[in-house]
């Protein structure tokens, strides 16, 4: 059974030769500091339509471009286009088109003193473990497709 997965322009040596995915369970890639801003080029390389979502941080499309022959390195066929109308602004979930870079920009500060803190029940605040697995503030980014989600088609998103 075909089962999508999120990975990056690098193959894993497990699976040197049969693709870029990678499992949920596998060593984070996406790795950010608190407070910075980040642009992510994210390749759609299956015939789906992806809507992505992201915990923690909201996004905003930067611009789309069509390529072609994706190997860690994409051929362009077109120009970038701009985002359409409805999907300027800040969004938590953005479509990924297939054969299309999305590049998104983002900004991880939305949790502000969250990422250590969070209210407590009666007041007062408890302090956020760090991930027993990546030792950061561990959150994870999507797809929105119940079946593909179901198949761990997500990775860790760790705030340091």
């Amino acid at each position: 059974r075909l089962i999508q997965m999120l990975g990056t322009n690098v193959q894993p040596a497990k699976t040197a030769g049969s693709g870029f995915g990678r499992a949920y369970t596998d060593p984070a890639t996406e790795v950010v500091a608190a407070g910075s801003t980040e642009v992510w080029e994210i390749y759609n390389t299956t015939a789906d339509v992806h809507p992505m979502h992201f915990h923690l941080v909201n996004v905003q499309v930067i611009n789309r471009q069509a390529f072609q022959n994706f190997n860690g390195t994409p051929t362009f066929k077109a120009l970038p286009t701009p985002p359409a109308p409805n999907e300027t602004g800040w969004k938590e979930t953005v479509m990924m088109f297939p054969g299309t870079v999305t590049r998104i920009i983002m900004k991880f500060d939305l949790a502000g003193a969250a990422i250590t803190k969070t209210p407590a029940m009666g007041g007062g605040t408890v302090t956020v473990p760090s991930s027993p697995r990546t030792g950061g503030n561990e959150y994870v980014w999507h797809c929105h497709i119940l079946e593909h989600e179901e198949h761990d088609m997500m990775r860790p998103l760790v705030v340091t």
